[in-house]
């Protein structure tokens, strides 16, 4: 199975971790999440990543979502790009996550590139003025 880091701006990866839980009305194992908030030290924030890859059952890759390229969050996640069996996305939202987890892929390539076309289908302007 594929496992899955947010790593945000504040709480957005956890909001977005609770959001799951909510379309699925369970806890997702292979979800966890690393909040940054401007206070933090980025050695420590680098740290706690690091316990999170590790804690995480990650036997058929790990993808780490950020919020905003170029941001904190995804800077720090430079020195974990050389990792094998990795991959790092930016611009997460609930139905990239929600793609992610209801995947029966446990190809990475193939989930990472699922994540993406979801989060680009449901990028829409809705017009409710009928």
């Amino acid at each position: 199975m594929v496992a899955f880091l947010l790593v945000t701006h504040g709480e957005i990866g956890k909001s977005l971790s609770e959001s799951a839980y909510q379309v699925f009305n369970k806890k997702q194992k292979k979800i966890e999440y690393v909040s940054v908030n401007p206070s933090d030290e980025i050695q420590e924030i680098k740290k706690i990543i690091n316990q999170k890859i590790k804690l995480i059952d990650k036997k058929n890759g790990l993808i780490i979502f950020t919020d905003i390229i170029g941001a904190t969050p995804s800077n720090i996640l430079k020195d974990f790009s050389n990792k094998i069996n990795l991959k790092i996305i930016s611009g997460v939202n609930l139905a990239m996550l929600i793609k992610a987890i209801s995947s029966k892929e446990n190809d990475l390539n193939k989930i990472a590139s699922e994540c993406q076309e979801s989060a680009i289908e449901n990028i829409i302007e809705v017009d409710f003025s009928d």
